[in-house]
């Protein structure tokens, strides 16, 4: 037994030395786990921080992201209208191009009809021209025409006076008593 005493005694100083170093161990642990609950918290607390900041980043950035969407509508509104304007200005080009491309035709045939004109005129101006030259020379021709008659006139007038003085000599000869009643009366 007492033997069993001196083995009893020996486990429990092994037990002793056992618990004393558990509670060394345990105590360290304690101060570790302290420790690590003050860093967790600290890292926590720094976490917390960061995600204070981040949530005011996202914030931030969703306040950007509203007014960029607002500018976004914005814009692909005046697209729109831009859009819109460019298509009735596109038509109105066609529109004007249609236009000239008709008036140009008109300029044509109007060049077409002036040269005409003009080409017409030219020769109503010849046959003026013409013309006078012939009224001209028909005036010489009839003035010539009449100092010709007016010569035969005169030709015919001193014929006939002589003819006529001849013709009064043959009556006279004829019916010498009718003349001599003529010159008394």
């Amino acid at each position: 037994m007492l033997e069993q005493l001196q083995r009893l005694q020996t486990h429990i100083g092994a037990l002793k030395t056992r618990l004393e170093t558990v509670e060394n161990e345990n105590r360290s642990l304690l101060k570790e786990k302290d420790n690590s609950e003050e860093k967790s918290h600290a890292q926590i607390m720094h976490k917390n921080s960061i995600i204070t900041h981040k949530q005011d980043e996202v914030d931030n950035l969703t306040e950007q992201l509203s007014a960029l969407q607002s500018q976004f509508q914005q814009l692909n509104t005046d697209a729109s209208a831009l859009a819109e304007r460019y298509g009735r200005l596109e038509k109105s080009c066609t529109d004007l191009k249609t236009r000239f491309q008709e008036i140009l035709a008109e300029r044509n045939e109007l060049r077409i009809i002036k040269e005409k004109v003009l080409n017409e005129q030219r020769h109503a101006q010849q046959e003026i021209t013409d013309l006078h030259a012939e009224r001209k020379r028909l005036i010489q021709k009839n003035d010539h025409a009449k100092a010709k008659v007016e010569a035969i006139i005169q030709r015919l007038a001193i014929l006939g006076t002589e003819q006529d003085h001849h013709a009064q000599e043959i009556q006279q000869l004829a019916h010498p008593t009718e003349n001599n009643e003529e010159a008394s009366s």
